[in-house]
């Protein structure tokens, strides 16, 4: 009979074929990772139900208790008895006349009284008994237990089916968008409910459907572009080479003749002096005067030489993107496809500000606020639940600025671009808020304005409001807004009027 831990490494077995075979898109190290935790969780969830939803556990405390008298008290007949009628409770049937046998000729061997012969007989007859209660015991629950496995990993299988067929949705969804996929990791990672994941894709879809969407994406992912700067510094370094210069204390090789008395490196002819005795006292006379000629024998070494250079280099310094500031309008007047549009390009301008490290601070508005700083922990589940949040109220934008304000004098949130998402169906701003936002501006904070709405407002103040953008929901169209107003309407100006302020044009 097989058993449970092979059938949990049949699951573990049965996932990763079903990941191999029918989802290979789905092949990022994080997710692997993430499935493999997904296992793990199941394993441990598998083995407490098993464990806990026992149908057996009054059986393996009787047994157990039985264990614990046997090991105490020995055996008698009574005892052997009791024993036997649970051992029957649990394994009806059971050779029972093979038991009353042994019982038998445990009392034939007492001779009519009790004596220490007989105790150990039915001690001995106990623990056979146990040990055959307990065999039946465990096959009995190995074979409940692998029943239930097989339920388990059915509806495991089933789930996880349909996780990844929703994964490999909202993945194809945000790959369109060119949304980062550590933001989908994030959401596959926690328990998200079906609602959630309806949510997500639903947002994800209208963003790749919807006309105009895109091109609003791209834009608002730029709103601050990376500035640079250049200046020089001066830089000393440490430059090594090799020389190569003679070694006398090394005789690698003949270089030349000497003077001297070396007699290890004297030459054969001053050696032949010494084969004649009337010429043997030159020889002694030219040691003496150190005249002797000889072999001049020396090598080579490397040798590390180390200098300081200095030089003069250009640096460019790069100025990360700041924070972002969102101030989602969800008042009555953006309800249907304008909040339905808001919430998913705050979805998506979110997301990238997470790839690019970015914080981001959430401001949900209608006449009060509500506020999410999405540093972590804060992730995904809290994204979902408040993009899910509406008012549907009336519409004031100041506390939602002045919050905004507040957080661009946090150090955290310097030089911050805040971003207002509304239809700015509101009166014009108070001269107070506007003081306070041109004060943030000279911060190097900056203002944005986009206005979900099928007409041109005039409510966007320009001396708030760095630059702003219209999408028009009926058309699905994006254009830039600028101020300019004549004979009481407003004039939309040609591309060419755009300022160039490294944005890029519209």
């Amino acid at each position: 009979m097989q058993s449970l831990n092979q059938e949990i490494a049949e699951t573990e077995e049965f996932a990763r074929i079903l990941h191999a075979d029918r989802f290979p898109e789905l092949a990022d190290e994080k997710f692997k990772l993430i499935l493999s935790r997904k296992l793990s969780s199941w394993e441990m969830s598998a083995r407490s139900y098993l464990e806990n939803a026992n149908p057996l556990k009054e059986h393996l405390s009787r047994l157990d208790l039985a264990a614990w008298d046997l090991k105490r008290h020995g055996g008698c007949e009574g005892s052997v008895l009791s024993d036997l009628s649970n051992y029957r409770s649990l394994h009806p049937s059971v050779n029972v006349a093979f038991w009353e046998k042994k019982i038998l000729a445990a009392k034939g061997g007492m001779g009519g009284k009790k004596d220490n012969n007989a105790t150990e007989a039915f001690t001995a007859i106990r623990r056979n008994e146990q040990e055959a209660w307990r065999k039946e015991y465990e096959e009995q629950l190995l074979e409940w237990q692998l029943r239930e496995m097989q339920k388990l990993r059915s509806r495991f299988a089933k789930d996880l089916k349909e996780w990844f067929e929703t994964i490999r949705q909202i993945k194809e969804a945000f790959d369109e968008l060119d949304i980062e996929q550590d933001i989908l990791w994030d959401l596959s990672a926690e328990e998200l409910t079906e609602q959630d994941i309806s949510f997500l894709k639903q947002w994800a879809e209208y963003l790749n459907n919807a006309r105009g969407i895109r091109e609003l994406c791209e834009l608002m992912g730029r709103l601050r572009k990376e500035q640079r700067s250049d200046h020089t510094e001066i830089i000393d370094s440490t430059v090594q080479y090799c020389i190569r210069e003679p070694d006398r204390t090394s005789n690698e090789m003949v270089v030349g003749i000497e003077l001297g008395t070396d007699l290890e490196n004297v030459i054969p002819q001053e050696l032949a002096l010494l084969s004649d005795d009337d010429v043997a006292l030159l020889f002694d006379l030219k040691y003496v005067e150190r005249r002797l000629m000889c072999f001049s024998r020396q090598g080579y070494r490397n040798r590390i030489i180390e200098e300081i250079v200095r030089h003069t280099v250009t640096v460019v310094d790069e100025e990360k993107m700041g924070p972002i500031i969102i101030c989602l309008d969800t008042s009555n007047s953006m309800s249907g496809a304008p909040e339905y549009i808001a919430k998913a390009l705050t979805l998506s301008i979110v997301s990238r500000a997470a790839s690019q490290k970015r914080k981001c601070y959430l401001i949900n508005f209608s006449t009060s606020i509500e506020t999410l700083d999405l540093t972590p922990p804060k992730g995904i589940r809290d994204l979902i639940d408040f993009l899910r949040m509406s008012f549907h109220g009336s519409t004031d934008v100041v506390p939602a600025l002045c919050e905004g304000v507040r957080m661009m004098q946090d150090e955290n949130y310097e030089k911050a671009d805040l971003l207002v998402i509304s239809d700015f169906l509101f009166p014009d701003l108070s001269p107070g808020i506007v003081s306070l936002c041109r004060e943030q501006k000279l911060n190097e904070n900056r203002f944005f304005a986009l206005a979900i709405t099928p007409f041109i407002t005039d409510q966007i103040n320009e001396d708030v409001f760095d630059q702003s953008w219209n999408y028009n929901t009926s058309r699905g169209t994006l254009s830039e807004i600028m101020n300019c107003f004549r004979y009481g309407f407003a004039v939309k100006p040609s591309a060419s009027s755009f300022p160039d302020n490294g944005l890029g044009r519209i």
